[in-house]
């Protein structure tokens, strides 16, 4: 385990016998051998979870540039001066795509506009404004006041810093109409034609905000 973990990494945990996609996080403790290791109890917003003995779980863990994930079940617990988990690790890491790993929420301003409708002679619209609540590398989900379809193809224009602004395009996949939010539109809409440069600079924005959570322990 010592190729793959340290004392002290971070680590995200799910839960997989209670049937939710719901991650939390940890940190290693201690590494016993090849396949026992210790683990801080999880948090999920300063709160404690609590996993049975006998539970599967995944295990993730963020190595460089790659995401790796275990099979591991608990076999113990230790409640002593700081309460840990005792992990047998059941396989051999499976490498995680990054996009179908981590969904940052954040709120922030965006500027839209529908592009898949203009003909070649018409005029590039203006950009609409709408509010950004959840990113991956994989897409976003964000609030609009203006409707559109499903499969409308978009440039968005996102300010991840104060000194860079990224054109992203991407794909309308699920709308819903939120009378809750003010009478707001809820889109969802996958990243089309991401290039490598940009999404050098997304996985970055979306590491270092994550690690900005893990610190104040919102996540």
């Amino acid at each position: 385990m010592n190729k793959f973990f340290n004392v002290g990494d971070k680590v995200q945990v799910k839960t997989i016998d209670k049937g939710n996609s719901y991650s939390y996080a940890s940190q290693v403790a201690n590494i016993e051998n090849d396949d026992i290791i210790e683990i801080l109890f999880p948090m999920y917003k300063r709160h404690t979870i609590y996993i049975l003995n006998g539970e599967r779980i995944a295990l993730i863990i963020n190595k460089q540039d790659a995401v790796l994930e275990f099979s591991a079940i608990v076999i113990d617990k230790n409640y002593e001066s700081i309460p840990v988990l005792k992990l047998k690790i059941t396989s051999e890491p499976k490498r995680v795509q990054r996009r179908n790993f981590y969904r940052l929420k954040i709120v922030k301003p965006i500027k839209y506009r529908v592009i898949s409708q203009i003909d070649s002679n018409e005029e590039i619209p203006e950009y609409d404004e709408g509010i950004l609540t959840d990113i991956s590398e994989g897409g976003i989900m964000f609030y609009a006041r203006k409707e559109m379809d499903i499969n409308n193809l978009l440039e968005l224009e996102i300010n991840f810093e104060a000194d860079t602004t990224m054109k992203l395009r991407a794909v309308i996949v699920r709308k819903q109409y939120n009378i809750e939010k003010s009478h707001l539109y809820e889109y969802g809409a996958r990243f089309k034609d991401l290039g490598k440069a940009d999404g050098k600079v997304l996985t970055k924005f979306i590491f270092q905000e994550q690690r900005k959570l893990l610190k104040k322990g919102l996540i």
